[in-house]
Protein backbone atom coordinates (compact mmCIF):
# COMPACT_ATOMS: atom_id res chain seq x y z
CA UNK A 1 0.00 0.00 0.00
CA UNK A 2 2.80 2.53 1.10
CA UNK A 3 4.81 1.49 -2.42
CA UNK A 4 1.35 2.09 -4.62
CA UNK A 5 1.22 5.50 -2.36
CA UNK A 6 5.09 6.62 -3.17
CA UNK A 7 5.20 6.16 -6.75
CA UNK A 8 1.44 7.62 -7.25
CA UNK A 9 2.55 10.43 -5.51
CA UNK A 10 6.02 10.58 -7.20
CA UNK A 11 4.28 10.26 -10.60
CA UNK A 12 1.65 13.40 -9.75
CA UNK A 13 4.53 15.45 -8.81
CA UNK A 14 6.80 14.60 -12.14
CA UNK A 15 3.62 14.94 -14.32
CA UNK A 16 2.59 18.51 -12.69
CA UNK A 17 6.75 19.73 -12.41
CA UNK A 18 6.99 20.78 -16.32
CA UNK A 19 3.36 22.68 -16.62
CA UNK A 20 3.00 24.05 -12.87
CA UNK A 21 6.24 24.26 -11.31
CA UNK A 22 8.95 27.26 -11.07
CA UNK A 23 11.71 25.24 -10.37
CA UNK A 24 13.02 21.88 -10.36
CA UNK A 25 16.24 20.01 -8.72
CA UNK A 26 17.51 17.06 -8.13
CA UNK A 27 20.58 15.58 -6.29
CA UNK A 28 22.12 13.29 -4.29
CA UNK A 29 23.07 13.56 -0.40
CA UNK A 30 24.38 11.20 2.43
CA UNK A 31 25.78 11.96 6.13
CA UNK A 32 25.67 10.82 9.29
CA UNK A 33 22.68 9.89 11.70
CA UNK A 34 22.73 9.96 15.44
CA UNK A 35 19.73 7.56 16.19
CA UNK A 36 18.62 6.34 19.64
CA UNK A 37 15.11 4.97 20.78
CA UNK A 38 13.02 5.09 23.04
CA UNK A 39 12.74 1.66 24.77
CA UNK A 40 9.67 1.42 27.03
CA UNK A 41 10.97 -1.46 29.17
CA UNK A 42 14.55 -0.57 29.42
CA UNK A 43 16.33 2.76 31.28
CA UNK A 44 19.33 4.16 30.12
CA UNK A 45 19.51 4.26 26.40
CA UNK A 46 22.18 5.64 24.54
CA UNK A 47 22.70 7.09 21.29
CA UNK A 48 24.42 5.17 18.46
CA UNK A 49 25.93 6.61 15.16
CA UNK A 50 24.83 5.39 11.43
CA UNK A 51 24.79 6.90 7.94
CA UNK A 52 22.50 7.63 5.52
CA UNK A 53 22.52 7.62 1.54
CA UNK A 54 19.99 8.75 -1.29
CA UNK A 55 18.58 11.20 -3.54
CA UNK A 56 16.13 13.73 -3.50
CA UNK A 57 13.88 15.54 -5.96
CA UNK A 58 12.51 19.19 -5.07
CA UNK A 59 9.70 20.72 -6.87
CA UNK A 60 8.84 24.44 -6.41
CA UNK A 61 5.31 24.67 -6.87
CA UNK A 62 3.62 28.32 -7.86
CA UNK A 63 2.89 28.62 -4.33
CA UNK A 64 5.14 29.91 -1.11
CA UNK A 65 6.56 26.44 -0.83
CA UNK A 66 7.64 23.18 -2.79
CA UNK A 67 7.36 19.67 -2.60
CA UNK A 68 10.57 17.46 -1.86
CA UNK A 69 10.14 13.51 -2.21
CA UNK A 70 13.36 11.46 -0.99
CA UNK A 71 14.47 8.45 -1.16
CA UNK A 72 17.48 7.01 1.32
CA UNK A 73 19.54 4.02 2.98
CA UNK A 74 19.67 4.72 6.67
CA UNK A 75 21.37 2.65 9.51
CA UNK A 76 20.33 3.24 12.79
CA UNK A 77 19.30 1.99 16.16
CA UNK A 78 20.32 2.32 19.94
CA UNK A 79 22.26 0.55 22.72
CA UNK A 80 21.93 -0.25 26.15
CA UNK A 81 22.60 -2.60 28.86
CA UNK A 82 20.97 -5.43 30.23
CA UNK A 83 22.55 -7.51 33.55
CA UNK A 84 25.72 -6.01 32.61
CA UNK A 85 25.46 -7.09 28.96
CA UNK A 86 26.19 -4.41 26.51
CA UNK A 87 22.97 -4.49 23.77
CA UNK A 88 23.03 -2.58 20.08
CA UNK A 89 20.24 -2.94 18.13
CA UNK A 90 21.53 -2.04 14.79
CA UNK A 91 18.41 -1.68 12.12
CA UNK A 92 18.68 -0.56 8.30
CA UNK A 93 16.08 0.88 6.64
CA UNK A 94 14.90 2.19 3.21
CA UNK A 95 13.20 5.67 4.47
CA UNK A 96 11.32 7.65 2.41
CA UNK A 97 10.47 11.23 3.52
CA UNK A 98 7.92 13.33 1.86
CA UNK A 99 8.46 17.49 2.54
CA UNK A 100 7.13 20.57 2.19
CA UNK A 101 10.13 22.86 1.67
CA UNK A 102 10.15 26.83 2.02
CA UNK A 103 13.00 28.97 0.89
CA UNK A 104 14.25 32.02 2.19
CA UNK A 105 17.26 33.23 0.69
CA UNK A 106 20.19 30.42 0.74
CA UNK A 107 18.37 28.78 3.90
CA UNK A 108 15.06 26.23 3.70
CA UNK A 109 12.84 24.92 6.64
CA UNK A 110 11.03 21.78 5.71
CA UNK A 111 9.07 19.22 7.36
CA UNK A 112 6.79 16.32 6.95
CA UNK A 113 6.17 12.91 7.28
CA UNK A 114 8.70 9.69 6.50
CA UNK A 115 7.93 6.37 5.73
CA UNK A 116 10.58 3.81 6.67
CA UNK A 117 10.65 0.04 5.32
CA UNK A 118 12.85 -2.27 7.11
CA UNK A 119 15.05 -3.75 5.86
CA UNK A 120 17.26 -5.51 8.07
CA UNK A 121 17.94 -6.03 11.68
CA UNK A 122 20.35 -7.33 14.41
CA UNK A 123 20.89 -7.52 17.78
CA UNK A 124 24.26 -7.68 18.74
CA UNK A 125 24.90 -8.72 22.69
CA UNK A 126 28.57 -8.43 24.02
CA UNK A 127 29.95 -8.12 20.21
CA UNK A 128 27.88 -11.73 18.88
CA UNK A 129 25.07 -10.77 16.52
CA UNK A 130 21.91 -12.35 16.07
CA UNK A 131 18.70 -11.80 13.73
CA UNK A 132 15.58 -10.03 15.54
CA UNK A 133 14.14 -9.08 12.19
CA UNK A 134 11.07 -11.42 12.65
CA UNK A 135 10.23 -9.19 16.32
CA UNK A 136 9.85 -6.23 14.88
CA UNK A 137 7.09 -4.37 12.48
CA UNK A 138 8.64 -4.15 8.81
CA UNK A 139 7.10 -0.52 8.47
CA UNK A 140 8.03 2.50 10.01
CA UNK A 141 6.17 5.96 10.78
CA UNK A 142 8.19 9.37 11.32
CA UNK A 143 7.38 13.25 11.19
CA UNK A 144 10.28 15.15 9.93
CA UNK A 145 11.40 18.71 10.87
CA UNK A 146 14.68 20.14 9.67
CA UNK A 147 16.82 23.27 8.35
CA UNK A 148 19.20 23.59 5.32
CA UNK A 149 21.59 26.06 3.44
CA UNK A 150 22.56 26.60 -0.18
CA UNK A 151 26.49 26.22 -0.26
CA UNK A 152 28.53 27.11 -3.32
CA UNK A 153 29.22 24.39 -6.22
CA UNK A 154 25.52 23.01 -5.88
CA UNK A 155 26.42 22.22 -2.45
CA UNK A 156 23.99 22.10 0.67
CA UNK A 157 23.88 21.36 4.04
CA UNK A 158 20.79 19.97 6.43
CA UNK A 159 20.16 19.11 9.24
CA UNK A 160 17.30 17.18 10.69
CA UNK A 161 15.14 15.82 13.72
CA UNK A 162 13.37 12.09 12.73
CA UNK A 163 10.88 11.78 15.50
CA UNK A 164 9.45 7.80 15.27
CA UNK A 165 5.49 8.11 15.88
CA UNK A 166 4.71 4.28 15.84
CA UNK A 167 5.58 1.56 17.95
CA UNK A 168 7.99 -0.80 16.19
CA UNK A 169 7.55 -3.81 17.88
CA UNK A 170 5.78 -6.94 16.88
CA UNK A 171 3.53 -7.01 20.52
CA UNK A 172 2.47 -10.48 19.72
CA UNK A 173 6.48 -11.29 20.46
CA UNK A 174 7.96 -8.42 22.08
CA UNK A 175 5.88 -6.67 24.87
CA UNK A 176 7.32 -3.43 25.41
CA UNK A 177 6.81 -0.21 23.34
CA UNK A 178 10.47 0.57 20.95
CA UNK A 179 10.40 4.02 19.03
CA UNK A 180 13.37 5.72 16.83
CA UNK A 181 14.23 8.88 17.17
CA UNK A 182 17.39 10.62 15.07
CA UNK A 183 19.17 13.71 14.37
CA UNK A 184 20.52 13.62 11.07
CA UNK A 185 23.98 16.14 9.43
CA UNK A 186 23.51 15.90 5.66
CA UNK A 187 25.31 17.06 2.74
CA UNK A 188 23.80 16.90 -0.85
CA UNK A 189 24.87 17.89 -4.39
CA UNK A 190 22.53 19.23 -6.95
CA UNK A 191 23.06 17.48 -10.37
CA UNK A 192 19.93 19.03 -11.93
CA UNK A 193 19.24 22.75 -11.15
CA UNK A 194 16.15 23.64 -13.49
CA UNK A 195 14.54 27.09 -13.09
CA UNK A 196 14.24 30.58 -11.90
CA UNK A 197 17.75 31.56 -11.53
CA UNK A 198 17.35 35.17 -10.83
CA UNK A 199 16.00 33.90 -7.10
CA UNK A 200 19.13 32.34 -6.46
CA UNK A 201 21.34 35.68 -6.53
Amino acid sequence: MIKKFITVLFLIILGSSSAFSQKLEVGLKGGSNFATQKLSSIQGVESITGYHLGGFVYIKLPLIFGIQLEGQYSTQGSEFQVNQLINKNNLSYLNIPILIRNDFGPFNFHFGPQFGLLTDAKLSVNGVKNNFKNQLLSRDFSFVAGLGVRLPANLGLTLRYVKGLTNISDTNIINSETKNTMFQISLKYSIIKWGTKKKEK
